[in-house]
């Protein structure tokens, strides 16, 4: 009997262990037309504050490209430069309305015989507090949408999760607050969920999803795929 908690315990902790890594972008979630944008993202255990040094980033994660989709919805690759703790980029915004930024990223090493998949969001709002575009970013498996790119503290937000173009319904999400403190809220029948931000600040959102379905990945086979969408946002 007291082995067999042991073992139960042991998996948990490694469960936990293996899904504590996240990939994320930081960038401030409103900027001006005409004036650079720094964008920075990160790779580690966010809760913890805690990024890995990109020099040990594993697997082909560094190969990662970061999209921008402007308000028009055209869209492009932006550069990025490795940094100490993060990759940064910058760009410039030319018009009125919310830039997307998005990554999205199959790891090529199974872990854990798992196949991971990263996505991460932001948004940056230019002009008056302008509503999210749900058109962008197409195409995308998870993702972690606001119904506004401008989030003001004491003030609730909607937000949906989706996988798969359906809704993410009943599940557990993680919410990291400014003072690096997590919340667990649970998403309802569409999918979505309140955010309201006690205090003006960073917040780190992420949602899991442990897909069963066995593959093959580089001659190599995998049992499940393991996906984690994170989404960025400074309350005002």
């Amino acid at each position: 009997m007291k082995k067999t908690v042991l073992v139960v315990v042991l998996l948990a902790l490694s469960i936990s262990g293996a899904f504590a890594h996240a990939l994320w972008i930081e960038t401030a979630s409103t900027g001006k037309k005409g004036q650079a944008q720094e964008v920075r993202i990160f790779f580690g255990e966010y809760e913890e504050n805690q990024p890995d040094s990109t020099a040990k980033w594993f697997s082909n994660l560094k190969d990662f490209s970061l999209l921008l989709t402007a308000p028009n919805g055209t869209a492009r690759i932006l550069k990025t430069v490795a940094d100490v703790h993060c990759f940064k980029a910058s760009f410039t915004p030319d018009q009125d309305g919310t830039y997307t930024l998005s990554v999205v990223h199959e790891v090529k090493t199974i872990y854990e015989h798992a196949k991971i998949a990263y996505y991460a969001f932001a948004h940056v709002a230019v002009g008056n507090a302008p509503k999210i575009n749900t058109a962008y970013p197409a195409n995308t498996l998870f993702t972690i949408r606001p119904s506004e790119a401008v989030v003001k503290a004491g003030t609730s937000v909607p937000h949906q999760v989706l996988y798969n173009k359906a809704p993410f319904a009943a599940q557990k999400l993680a919410v990291v607050d400014t003072e690096r403190k997590k919340q667990e809220p649970v998403t309802d029948a569409n999918g979505k969920f309140d955010f309201k931000p006690a205090q003006k600040g960073n917040y780190f959102l992420e949602a899991f999803k442990e897909d069963a379905t066995p593959g093959e990945l580089d001659g190599k086979k995998y049992d499940k795929v393991w996906h984690v969408a994170t989404y960025f946002v400074q309350a005002q």
